[in-house]
């Protein structure tokens, strides 16, 4: 397993930042989604990430829902700070967007900031002044961004190009692996129901399956390692 890296704090103090770490929040890097950070603390530590796919076509109940559940989330976690983001053309993120942003301002929630990313730019919806946020967007890349390079290195994980390849890395086994573990399941089921078996009868507790079953996840965690 990889070696525990210590603590070091990494700064979010700009749209660019904040772009740069969400694939590393995510695992991935986000496409036609409206992600949500949550923050609190006396520094605004981001704590909750939040992804929703963004509704194809544009649906008023659809955007309604994504609001609602967001704000339950935020407000039942007593989070005090909010960046919304949405990827993809202002015709599927706007709508979403600004429902959200309605429902936020119904909340003690302090919105830090509401983006929409495209190509390799973002816009900000909060932003009037041309100067830092130019009608033809404001371009960024995550790639080249210090705070991607230190969560890269602090992590040892690579960012996955989308949604559906994290997906792929956790689908279930298939083929012979598949069968082969379904046997293994049914041995163990079968051994553990022995245990406790013979342990009802001698008047014991379930003591005995226990320490059978934290001795094979042990074995399993060193034969992983």
């Amino acid at each position: 397993m990889p070696a525990q890296q210590p603590y070091q704090p990494i700064g979010v103090d700009s749209p660019a930042a904040m772009l740069a770490v969400v694939p590393h929040l995510l695992g991935f890097t986000p496409t036609r989604s409206l992600v949500v950070v949550g923050g609190r603390g006396v520094r605004q530590r981001i704590e909750v990430t939040l992804r929703f796919d963004l509704p194809d076509p544009p649906d008023q109940a659809s955007n309604q829902a994504i609001a609602g559940q967001a704000i339950s989330i935020l407000t039942h976690q007593g989070f005090t700070t909010v960046v919304v983001i949405g990827y993809g053309p202002g015709e599927f993120v706007t709508p979403v967007a600004e429902t959200l942003r309605r429902a936020i301002a119904r909340t003690s929630l302090e919105v830090r900031d509401i983006l929409r990313v495209e190509d390799g730019r973002y816009w900000s919806y909060l932003c009037r002044n041309p100067s830092c946020c130019p009608p033809e967007g404001v371009p960024f890349d995550t790639s080249t961004h210090p705070a991607a390079a230190i969560l890269a290195e602090l992590s040892g994980r690579q960012v996955l190009a989308g949604r559906e390849q994290l997906a792929a890395s956790i689908a279930p086994v298939t083929g012979d692996v598949a069968e082969t573990m379904q046997q293994e399941t049914t041995r163990a089921e079968r051994e553990a129901a022995r245990l406790l078996a013979d342990a009802t009868r001698a008047g014991f507790t379930a003591r005995p399956v226990v320490g059978r079953g934290l001795s094979d996840v042990q074995a399993a965690i060193g034969t992983y390692r």
